[in-house]
């Protein structure tokens, strides 16, 4: 799946991979609780999860898009999975054992609690979306039963551009558990602008996200959903009352507008130009409250995001 020059690469930015198409990364902000600092992931702040016992992962290093705003290296990309998958469950305990290596070099840090960091070295909160497209992984529905079963995680967080509604409707049907939360990430207002930023490799991919938000629609008793509108300045920032119609059709639990970084390898696709103020970001968030029975119900400025949630 993987040229030697793309593992190298991957190895650099300190990924660790798993098997023949998992990795495993630790977050900035897991990395911020370790040293004892006291900033941490929004979704703490949002949704109670562990921010440092997090475990980033993906079961799919692939994607079937190749989107402008993505700070991973879109070079790694096809149209459908193929080849043999991975068992969930030695996934899992393999993306915990790496994680724990890529820790253990944090135990020379001054700022470090050495009597609290084993249990930092134990996840219980998976976010499964750390590269690639997660829903192409043929087996992800029974990923999520191991990280309940088999390893006992508090909570699940699953992110996806939609593009595979046939994964989405196993969850919960040909499996146990829902994930906690799953997001719907959207960037784009309609199938034009959805070819032009998202570059999709796949066929019929604008249906597929409809067809995923019109899904997730019908299990909010189940999970929480969430629309995430990642807001591109010079692309979609003007374009708010657009994204009501996906907003009705989708009814998450809530919708998260979070702004653009300029990071990572969309620093060759993007410039720094199209990173929003913080004022912007919250100024769209009120134009999608004008439009909307959504209200914003929270905000975290160093990560750039504000939460709304049906009024």
């Amino acid at each position: 799946m993987l040229t030697d020059i793309q593992k190298e690469r991957l190895y650099k930015q300190q990924y660790r991979l798993v098997g023949e198409h998992s990795a495993v990364k630790i977050c900035f902000w897991t990395k911020e609780r370790i040293r004892n600092k006291d900033k941490v992931c929004y979704k703490e702040h949002f949704y109670d999860v562990h921010c440092v016992n997090c475990l980033e992962m993906s079961p799919a290093i692939t994607c079937n898009q190749r989107c402008l705003h993505c700070w991973r290296d879109t070079s790694v990309f096809s149209e459908k999975w193929e080849g043999d998958a991975d068992e969930p469950k030695e996934i899992i305990q393999r993306c915990i054992e790496e994680r724990k290596k890529l820790l253990m070099g944090f135990k020379g840090y001054d700022q470090v609690d050495i009597l609290k960091f084993n249990s930092y070295l134990i996840p219980d909160h998976a976010a499964i979306s750390l590269t690639g497209e997660p829903c192409m992984y043929p087996k992800l529905h029974l990923l999520i039963d191991s990280f309940f079963d088999d390893f006992n995680f508090r909570t699940v967080f699953l992110v996806t551009s939609g593009t595979v509604p046939e994964m989405l409707k196993k969850i919960g049907k040909e499996s146990k558990h829902f994930p906690t939360n799953i997001y719907l990430s959207l960037e784009a207002f309609d199938e034009e602008s959805h070819k032009q930023f998202n570059i999709p490799v796949a066929k019929d991919t604008w249906n597929n996200v409809t067809e995923s938000m019109k899904y997730l629609s019908t299990i909010k008793n189940k999970t929480r959903t969430i629309l995430r509108i990642t807001a591109v300045k010079g692309f979609n920032m003007d374009k708010a009352t657009n994204f009501v119609p996906f907003i009705e059709l989708m009814r998450p639990t809530h919708i998260e507008v979070k702004g653009y970084a300029f990071m990572g390898h969309s620093r060759k696709r993007l410039k720094e130009e199209n990173v929003p103020t913080w004022e912007e970001v919250k100024e769209f968030s009120k134009e999608l409250v004008k439009s909307s029975d959504y209200k914003i119900t929270a905000k975290d400025e160093p990560s750039d995001v504000v939460q709304l949630t049906k009024d």
